[in-house]
This record gives structure tokens, C-alpha cells and sequence, in this order.
């Protein structure tokens, strides 16, 4: 299903990919040297479609929800 970004600016982003594939892809998966892992948020620009038209910054998303 289509899945709608929303950025803090207002700025929307309509896109092919589902939501748990889209959020999954804002965080990086850290080792803890106690064992374990934590997810960070990226802060660096990602390409979001497959005619690399769209990037963000994951840390400026305000909402994602699928659409109908």
C-alpha cells in the first residue's frame, strides 16, 4: 500500500513502499558493548523512491501513515 510522509514543514511525499518498510529504514541497529542492541535515528539524507528524486532527513519526519 502507498504510505504518506508528512515533514515537520508540511511538505508531503506520497510513496509506493509500505509504512514498517519506510520507518524501518530511519533507524541504524547499534551494538551495546553490555550486549544487546538500540535503534538510532539516522540523520542523513535518504532516497526514498526508485528515480532518486526524493530524499530526506529522517529526524524532520513528522508523521507516516499508509494511504487507500
Amino acid at each position: 500500500m502507498p504510505t504518506k510522509i508528512t515533514m515537520n514543514s508540511g511538505k508531503e511525499f506520497i510513496i509506493a513502499e509500505n509504512a514498517e518498510y519506510i520507518i524501518s529504514s530511519f533507524f541504524n541497529e547499534n551494538k551495546l558493548p553490555m550486549g544487546g542492541t538500540t535503534r538510532v535515528l539516522k540523520n542523513t539524507f535518504l532516497c526514498l523512491d526508485d528515480n532518486r528524486d526524493i530524499f530526506i532527513n529522517p529526524s524532520h519526519v513528522s508523521s507516516v501513515e499508509t494511504v487507500d
